[in-house]
């Protein structure tokens, strides 16, 4: 991987893909962050002063969360946050460095496919159930996390392994 090697058109547009969902990853995350803040700030209010908490706060806070500690771990991979036992990796050769992270690669590349295609069919499974507290809302929403989260990791991962191997120039 020479520094003075250009970049490819393909390898710049998946750069700007992982990068825009990184952004939309992070606002979504800040907005359920600031509602969820809000609401239940909103339901310990009333709960003081009127001795009423709103009814549906728990569950919508509950769904929300869902899906922050989801797509929140998603960026953490994305931003290497993940935790990481580093004893044996430290004092291991570049060569064997490079077979490690080929096979952390695949593996979580294995998995992330699992979770997303069977995510994906679990969620439209559940389309059709609502809650019981929010007739409107569609459980299907709450299951549709896990298919995101990992397609998102699976799409990361994908950088990564194409770096490894050489077919794609990392910054």
């Amino acid at each position: 991987m020479d520094p003075g090697k250009k970049e490819g058109p393909g390898e710049a547009a998946f750069d700007l893909i992982l990068a825009k969902i990184k952004t939309v990853s992070n606002v979504f995350l800040i907005v359920l962050l600031i509602g969820l803040t809000l609401l239940l700030g909103a339901t310990i209010a009333m709960r003081f002063f009127l001795g009423q908490p709103i009814a549906w706060a728990n569950a919508i806070s509950r769904y929300a969360y869902i899906y922050i500690v989801l797509i929140g771990s998603a960026v953490s991979y994305m931003l290497s946050g993940h935790a990481t036992i580093e004893s044996f990796y430290n004092f291991a050769s570049p060569r064997s460095k490079k077979v490690f992270d080929f096979a952390h690669y695949l593996i979580v590349m294995g998995l992330s496919v699992i979770l997303t295609v069977k995510g994906a069919k679990y969620a439209m499974s559940m389309w059709g159930v609502h809650s019981p507290v929010l007739p409107f809302f569609s459980i299907g929403i709450v299951y549709l996390s896990v298919p995101l989260c990992f397609l998102i990791i699976f799409l990361f991962m994908l950088r990564n392994i194409l770096g490894l191997l050489g077919l794609y120039q990392k910054k």
